[in-house]
C-alpha cells in the first residue's frame, strides 16, 4: 500500500501540523503523473486503499506487461489516479 511505503519515509516535521503542507506525486514511465495529499492518505478511507502492485501471476513488476502499477479504486471517478509504470513517487512540500 502506499500509505505503508510513506510512513517508512518519514517525513521529519516540527510540528504534526505541518504535515498537511505535503502532498505525494507518482510518476509513470511515460511520465503520467497523479497526486495524493498527506490528509487524504493518512486521514481518509482513500489512503486505506490506494494499492501498489509490485508482483501479478508469479511475475514481479518488472517482468508484468504494466510493470509496478498504483491503483486507487476507491475514487468515484475510477482510472484516473492508475499508475501503470510507476517510476517513482516525490513527496514535496506546498510553499
Amino acid at each position: 500500500m502506499l500509505k505503508d511505503i510513506l510512513e517508512k519515509a518519514g517525513i521529519d516535521v516540527s510540528s504534526p501540523k505541518l504535515l498537511s503542507e505535503f502532498y505525494f506525486t507518482c510518476i509513470a514511465s511515460d511520465n503520467y503523473k497523479v497526486v495524493f495529499s498527506w490528509n487524504e492518505i493518512f486521514n481518509s478511507t482513500i489512503g486505506d486503499e490506494v494499492i501498489i502492485i509490485t508482483e501479478s501471476n508469479g511475475q514481479k513488476g518488472e517482468q508484468m506487461a504494466d510493470r509496478i502499477a498504483l491503483l486507487s479504486p476507491s475514487d468515484r471517478a475510477t482510472g484516473r489516479r492508475y499508475v501503470k509504470g510507476l517510476q517513482k513517487i516525490v513527496i514535496e512540500q506546498a510553499k
